[in-house]
């Protein structure tokens, strides 16, 4: 299997557009179990942004277990979708193009016939994903949004369970049952009891689950993300991101049995959840709370990342790869909302200096945070501090958990001046301990010192010094910057010292 996405046919430029205008856009349709979707990705980046996004209930899997062929009906509504995003595709435009098939279309008897026929019609090709590719390229989603993920994958489709261990950057076996949240339902008759028993007789009698206790299950899939989704409205979570929501496992097994036991009526009633997907909910909670009981994780999170985002991840280039998700997302942020040219290193290099000897993860945070200081520039001064604060908590990024979000939104929420009492502020700080709340301030206000001294102009902060030491907080200015430490920022630096328990020491 090539990791490249197709090319666009030469042959079908874009109406009003020449076919050689690059953009680098890159077009994924996953023709699934259950769904067909087009996602745009906007590209070259690391962070795969859809600037499009659109599914449709085909259900094509569906009496597939019984009839061994795709649905009909599910066939002509394909069509007509496909039909539909190809043309979309065409007008964005996109410059690479990829259609690939999963677990209905892969086991379905007419499943190659139907792959020939979306071809004909179309003119791309579909190419059929095995459960092992299908697998990998989840899992090479997971790692390009989590480079350090350690633990096992469970991708939860309508046809199949696709399972891939991880280690951190690497992934290892692989494992796909036919156990789709569509798939099961219809091969138990509708009943969860009998759903059960189909479940633990697969995979209990699989040795492929020895040793996975004590690590993270990572839950991809829309019907497992619905769940997440049901977890945040019942709990009231804070916090309405789904990518690296992590819960406990005996909270996970609660919502596994409250999902379970619910009707159709009830999870229709659930925000954010698809009408369509709700009488199979049960059934793909079935299958969670066996992989839960079996695997013994130490925590359950919800991706939004997977077979999609895979495949964009493989389309990138080995320098785009190696880079930081985070890091890559915020200097792409900074550069195109900034005041000035991007300068977070320069910040960050003249504030590490009063967190000497702070773990990766710390250091990581307070690079973004130095990116984004400068991200509510916009905004009217009198929200700047709560309008920056909510942008940056749902700042659409991988590879940060919802603590680090909640660090990261806070520091910037005070280096623009916001107080702790604010209520969207109160109500998610309950996700970080104390310490990370007093880190957080700290940080907020060295960016805020910065910014006052500096104007946010380049250049200006490495011809001055902050240090601290022995209790003494120190900045020091080169003879021809000294101006520029006027009354606020001496106010600043006095609410840090302050803060860090600390003396302002003459330089």
């Amino acid at each position: 299997m090539t990791s490249n996405v197709s090319p666009l046919r030469s042959d079908a430029p874009p109406p009003g557009q020449a076919a050689d205008t690059p953009n680098g856009r890159i077009g994924i349709v996953d023709i699934g179990s259950n769904t067909v979707r087009l996602v745009v990705f906007d590209a070259p980046a690391r962070l795969p942004v859809p600037i499009f996004n659109e599914r449709v209930a085909c259900r094509l899997g569906r009496g597939i277990g019984q009839s061994g062929r795709l649905d009909p009906e599910g066939v002509q509504l394909a069509f007509e979708t496909l039909d539909r995003f190809t043309a979309i595709a065409r007008e964005i435009p996109v410059e690479r193009f990829k259609m690939v098939a999963t677990a209905a279309v892969r086991e379905a008897a007419d499943g190659p016939e139907f792959a020939k026929e979306v071809t004909r019609r179309f003119g791309y090709p579909v190419e059929i994903l095995s459960g092992e590719e299908e697998a990998r390229l989840s899992a090479a989603g997971i790692l390009g949004g989590m480079p350090g993920a350690y633990g096992l994958l469970g991708d939860l489709g309508g046809g199949s369970l696709d399972l891939v261990t991880l280690d951190r950057g690497r992934f290892g076996k692989s494992a796909t049952y036919p156990l789709g949240h569509l798939r099961l339902s219809e091969d138990a008759g509708g009943d969860t009891n009998a759903a059960g028993n189909l479940v633990d007789t697969l995979l209990h009698a699989d040795d492929f689950f020895e040793n996975q206790a004590g690590r993270h299950f990572f839950a991809v899939g829309g019907a497992l993300r619905s769940i997440g989704r049901i977890f945040i409205e019942q709990t009231d979570y804070p916090l309405h991101v789904l990518d690296n929501l992590t819960i406990n496992p005996s909270e996970a097994l609660d919502l596994c049995e409250f999902v379970i036991k619910s009707s159709p009526y009830a999870l229709k009633r659930v925000e954010g959840i698809s009408k369509k997907r709700t009488d199979t909910l049960p059934f793909a909670a079935l299958t969670l709370d066996r992989l839960i009981n079996i695997t013994k994780p130490d925590a359950v999170v919800v991706s939004g990342y997977g077979l999609r985002e895979g495949l964009f991840f493989e389309s990138l280039g080995t320098d785009l790869k190696s880079q930081d998700p985070l890091i890559a997302a915020c200097e792409g942020f900074a550069r195109r909302g900034g005041r000035f040219a991007v300068h977070g290193e320069e910040i960050n290099n003249w504030i590490r200096p009063i967190f000497a000897g702070a773990a990766q993860p710390e250091a990581r945070i307070c690079m973004a945070a130095s990116l984004l200081s400068d991200v509510g520039w916009t905004e009217h001064p009198d929200y700047r501090a709560l309008h920056a604060f909510i942008r940056v908590l749902r700042f659409p990024v991988a590879g940060i958990s919802h603590p680090d979000r909640v660090m990261l939104a806070l520091a910037i929420f005070i280096r623009y001046g916001g107080a702790l009492k604010q209520y969207e502020v109160k109500k998610v700080l309950p996700l970080i301990s104390t310490e990370e709340k007093m880190r957080a301030v700290v940080l907020g206000l060295a960016l805020r010192l910065a910014h006052v001294f500096s104007g946010g102009v380049p250049g200006l902060l490495p011809r001055s010094t902050l240090k601290l030491s022995g209790g003494k907080l120190t900045l020091a200015m080169e003879p021809d910057v000294e101006n520029f430490a006027g009354s606020a920022a001496r106010s600043v630096l006095k609410l840090l010292a302050a803060e860090l328990k600390a003396e302002v020491a003459a330089p």
